[in-house]
Parts: C-alpha cells; structure tokens; sequence
C-alpha cells in the first residue's frame, strides 16, 4: 500500500519621536546627522546587545540529544517488550505472529513486529500490530510496516485514499517525539507512528478493525516507556 498522504505615520502629531540609526537621527521627517559615541549607555555600562546570551551552547544542545537518542533500543522480543500487556483487548485474538530482524533494502535497520489476530488470514481478517523500528522511517516506506499474510489483501500497490495528521500531545512532548495518523477514508486500517529520538519509531496498526486514535496513542505511549533504558 503506497499511502498518499484536517496606515504611514504621518509628519504631523503633537509628540515628534527620535530614531537613532547608525549615528543619523530622524526627527519627524527631517534628517539631522549627530556624531554620536551609541556603545555605551548612561552609566557607561555596556548595552543588553552587547551582554553575553545566556542560551544553551551548541555543544550543550548536541550532548542532550545524544542523550535522549539513546534512551530507547529495540526490544529483544514482543514478551520482552510486553507486548501483550500493552495491546490488551485490542488484540482481536491472542494468536502472536512475531517478526524481527533486518529491514530489507534499508542498511543499519531493524524492526521488532508483534502481531496478534485469531489465526486465519483470509481477507479482511482484524489484526492489531505493534511495530519497533530502529534506523527507518515506517511512515515514509509503508513496506516495512507489514501484517504477515496480510499484503495480498491490502494490495500495497495500489494507492488508497488516507487521512494523514501530523502532531503533538504533552505525553509526545514528554517524550521529545512527534506524532503522525495515517488512516485509510474507508476506515480498513489506522497507523498511529511515534518518532522518538535517535531515529526511533514504535507503531501501532490496527487492520479491519474499529479502534479509536486515543487507544492507539495509549498503546505506542505505553510501549515506548517500556523500552524506554
């Protein structure tokens, strides 16, 4: 599935105001050149230009996000992950179907799949997937978010009509990351991607079944707190 992403001022007035610019004072409309000495203030202090900007460094900024990069791994399984726990009556079976290894065609990728349904795969069968990526974007390349048995019916190559929303919640903010719902107009399937730091993403999929955006955003929450190091 290829997803395509809701007056002038005037010269006359009672008060005449004075601008001073590069050592030339504009008066109303006149222009008067003074040869003024505009580096220091009253009381020869230096003015709050000149005063040194209290602002993180760049150096400080790169080591907090090479921190919060690190704060998050690929779990070693769905139960490590605690998958089911998260997924809870969401889950519309209790069979697990568990992927993990290399993204294919994306070097340094990983990918921790947990898939629950109740077992068949014909079409339109409901399955909820909790998704671990490491080192790729899964809402970029919908190839790597996949539902095993599920890609004949879902045809990932022809393109379906989505609603896409970008965005931001306190929890995500908590988190440094951002959020982004992608969901089919015919309401088959709803992705809700969490980007965290460090080129992480945990993704929640819900296929042919009818799961509110609030739950989704519980599950990918829940899930990165519990791998969180």
């Amino acid at each position: 599935m290829r997803l395509i992403p809701s007056t002038p001022l005037s010269c006359l007035g009672t008060a005449v105001a004075a601008v001073v610019i590069g050592g030339v004072v504009l008066v109303g409309c006149d222009v008067v050149d003074l040869d003024l000495d505009l580096s220091l203030s009253s009381d020869g202090a230096e003015s709050p230009e000149e005063e040194a900007s209290a602002g993180p460094s760049p150096e400080d900024t790169e080591e907090q996000e090479e921190e919060q990069a690190s704060s998050f791994g690929l779990p070693e399984s769905c139960e490590a992950a605690g998958a089911a726990q998260i997924v809870g009556d969401l889950a519309p079976g209790q069979v697990l179907t568990e992927e993990s290894g290399p993204v294919e065609g994306i070097e340094d990728a990983e990918q921790l799949s947990c898939t629950f349904s109740d077992g068949t795969t014909g079409a339109g069968t409901p399955s909820f997937t909790l998704v671990f990526t490491s080192g790729a974007d899964p809402s970029a390349n919908p190839d790597v978010v996949q539902v095993p048995g599920a890609e004949a019916e879902m045809n990932w190559e022809v393109d379906v009509d989505v609603d896409v929303d970008t965005y931001h919640t306190e929890d995500a903010d908590d988190l440094g990351g951002d959020l982004e719902y992608v969901g089919t107009v015919d309401g088959s399937s709803r992705h809700l991607y969490l980007q965290l730091p460090g080129d992480f993403y945990v993704t929640a999929i819900a296929f042919f079944d009818e799961v509110e955006r609030g739950e989704l955003e519980r599950v990918v929450f829940q899930a990165a707190g519990q791998i969180r190091n």
